[in-house]
Protein backbone atom coordinates (compact mmCIF):
# COMPACT_ATOMS: atom_id res chain seq x y z
CA UNK A 1 0.00 0.00 0.00
CA UNK A 2 1.41 3.36 -0.98
CA UNK A 3 1.52 6.51 1.30
CA UNK A 4 -1.26 8.17 -0.66
CA UNK A 5 -3.38 5.47 -0.08
CA UNK A 6 -2.63 4.77 3.59
CA UNK A 7 -2.99 8.72 4.24
CA UNK A 8 -6.88 8.81 3.70
CA UNK A 9 -7.67 5.70 5.84
CA UNK A 10 -5.38 7.27 9.09
CA UNK A 11 -8.16 10.57 8.35
CA UNK A 12 -11.41 8.16 7.67
CA UNK A 13 -10.12 6.15 11.09
CA UNK A 14 -9.39 9.10 13.34
CA UNK A 15 -12.11 11.82 12.40
CA UNK A 16 -9.04 14.57 11.00
CA UNK A 17 -6.63 15.55 8.43
CA UNK A 18 -3.35 14.92 7.75
CA UNK A 19 -1.17 17.49 9.00
CA UNK A 20 1.63 17.19 6.72
CA UNK A 21 4.49 16.18 8.67
CA UNK A 22 6.62 13.70 6.92
CA UNK A 23 4.87 10.52 7.19
CA UNK A 24 7.63 7.58 8.21
CA UNK A 25 8.41 3.78 6.87
CA UNK A 26 8.66 2.10 10.47
CA UNK A 27 8.49 -1.58 12.24
CA UNK A 28 5.67 -1.78 14.62
CA UNK A 29 6.52 -4.32 17.25
CA UNK A 30 3.15 -5.99 18.30
CA UNK A 31 2.06 -7.76 21.47
CA UNK A 32 1.83 -10.97 20.35
CA UNK A 33 5.61 -10.53 19.16
CA UNK A 34 5.38 -9.61 15.35
CA UNK A 35 6.56 -6.82 13.76
CA UNK A 36 4.77 -5.09 10.74
CA UNK A 37 5.36 -2.61 8.32
CA UNK A 38 3.46 0.99 8.94
CA UNK A 39 3.46 4.18 7.71
CA UNK A 40 3.17 6.65 10.58
CA UNK A 41 1.19 9.56 10.12
CA UNK A 42 -0.03 12.24 11.75
CA UNK A 43 -3.78 13.37 12.02
CA UNK A 44 -5.25 16.34 13.54
CA UNK A 45 -8.57 17.76 14.12
CA UNK A 46 -8.15 21.25 15.33
CA UNK A 47 -12.15 21.91 16.27
CA UNK A 48 -12.00 18.39 18.78
CA UNK A 49 -8.55 19.20 19.69
CA UNK A 50 -7.12 15.63 18.64
CA UNK A 51 -3.67 14.81 16.98
CA UNK A 52 -2.76 11.50 16.59
CA UNK A 53 0.12 9.67 15.08
CA UNK A 54 -1.10 6.78 13.41
CA UNK A 55 0.66 3.25 12.67
CA UNK A 56 -1.15 2.01 9.12
CA UNK A 57 -0.46 -1.34 7.78
CA UNK A 58 1.73 -1.01 4.49
CA UNK A 59 0.48 -3.93 3.19
CA UNK A 60 -3.52 -4.49 4.67
CA UNK A 61 -4.26 -0.93 5.51
CA UNK A 62 -5.09 -1.65 8.89
CA UNK A 63 -5.05 1.17 11.63
CA UNK A 64 -2.36 -0.87 13.94
CA UNK A 65 -2.01 1.37 16.60
CA UNK A 66 -2.25 4.83 17.73
CA UNK A 67 -0.48 7.43 19.94
CA UNK A 68 -3.02 10.80 21.40
CA UNK A 69 -0.26 13.35 21.75
CA UNK A 70 -2.95 15.43 23.28
CA UNK A 71 -3.61 12.76 25.97
CA UNK A 72 -0.21 12.58 26.26
CA UNK A 73 0.52 16.42 26.82
CA UNK A 74 -1.74 16.53 29.11
CA UNK A 75 -0.32 14.03 31.40
CA UNK A 76 3.12 15.57 31.34
CA UNK A 77 1.76 18.93 31.89
CA UNK A 78 0.26 17.61 35.12
CA UNK A 79 3.44 16.29 36.07
CA UNK A 80 5.41 19.16 35.26
CA UNK A 81 3.24 21.47 37.37
CA UNK A 82 3.31 19.34 40.57
CA UNK A 83 7.11 18.23 40.31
Amino acid sequence: MSISDAIPRAEAALNGKYNNHPPTLEYFAKADGTAVLTHVIQVENDTLGTWFEAFVDAHSGDLVSVTDFVAKASVCRFLVLYL
